[in-house]
């Protein structure tokens, strides 16, 4: 229940979280015999491989968690610590959501705010605040640093193959961002697509050099018009119940590709929600595309007609096992 992240590994085994705190590994290649590959407890978000094969997890409440091949658990941060370049560091995390490796093995994830819990995310919506920042955690120091502050729900973060920016989204201003880490671009933020019909949330590359995008929910007239009344959304959330207040269509499953250019090339739909609403991350594989929804209780499977039916991120990412 609850798979808002899958990924899989070079022999087609996949992995994803539970609600109840577990990350569940099912057998490649046809999945069908699964185990508990670790219990961590919390809600565990997004995933990465790093070079050597640890599986890094994003845990809601928790932190930043690193799995080793043999099930060994080991918390790697659970907070940012604060140097004299950067004071309002030294803080506990709250929200860590989506994570991705750089190639020199630094981890960048992101948290989406530092004001409420998961559950709490639509009154975050209503706020927009800008309460959420990318972190950046150094495997050979050890130290975590807020790498971007001041965004409004980060959420998805995608290495770029130039290995010195990784793009990321910002969920209510519907937006997509790109960040140079390294390089003569260090330090720039370039803005790659304003205006997303919904919300994005996790991105991840495709076999062609492109990138996956999953939208969580779409827009409304309502919600869109309520967002630039900062006072309709104080009475709101004063005098109405929360069921009745105004939200994201999350009845609708979306997942679209888009290029560098921030060009859209491709869109796959489920309209009414009927096998995949609130679709919160996709991963390819060999030819075919994974789907994995927060509140699911299910992981789909596309077949792209014209993807490399040989491809695999761990290895696109890192290289073939040896």
């Amino acid at each position: 229940e609850g798979p808002e992240d899958v990924i899989l590994d070079r022999d087609d085994n996949l992995y994803c979280g539970t609600r109840h705190g577990d990350i569940v590994r099912f057998f490649g290649p046809d999945h069908k015999r699964s185990e508990v590959f670790a219990h961590i407890g919390g809600h565990p978000l997004g995933m990465a491989f790093d070079k050597v094969g640890n599986l890094l997890v994003c845990i809601g409440g928790m932190g930043l968690f690193q799995v080793a091949p043999d099930k060994t658990v080991t918390k790697l941060t659970d907070e940012t610590n604060r140097s004299w370049f950067s004071v309002v560091d030294d803080s506990r995390l709250r929200l860590a959501d989506d994570v991705d490796v750089a190639p020199d093995g630094r981890i960048y994830f992101s948290e989406a705010t530092i004001r409420y819990e998961q559950e709490d995310w639509a009154t975050d919506a209503l706020e927009s605040r800008a309460s959420g920042r990318i972190i950046c955690y150094d495997p050979r120091t050890g130290k975590t640093h807020t790498e971007i502050p001041k965004l409004v729900f980060a959420n998805g973060v995608a290495m770029c193959p130039d290995g010195q920016s990784f793009m990321f989204a910002e969920s209510w201003t519907c937006s997509i961002s790109r960040y140079y880490f390294d390089g003569p671009k260090k330090g720039r933020t370039e803005k790659v697509i304003s205006n997303l019909p919904g919300y994005p949330d996790n991105i991840n590359r495709s076999s062609d050099g492109n990138y996956w995008l999953a939208l969580l929910g779409m827009r409304g007239p309502a919600l869109d018009l309520a967002l630039r009344m900062p006072g309709f959304r104080k009475r709101m959330a004063r005098r109405v119940a929360p069921d009745q207040w105004l939200y994201p269509n999350i009845n609708t499953g979306c997942v679209v590709k888009f290029n560098e250019k921030g060009e859209i090339l491709d869109n796959l739909w489920d309209l009414g929600g009927l096998n995949h609403p609130m679709i919160t991350s996709m991963r390819e594989h060999r030819g075919w595309l994974y789907l994995g929804g927060v509140s699911n209780n299910r992981i789909g499977r596309y077949r792209l007609p014209d993807a490399d039916p040989n491809w695999c991120a761990q290895d696109a990412y890192w290289g073939a096992r040896s």
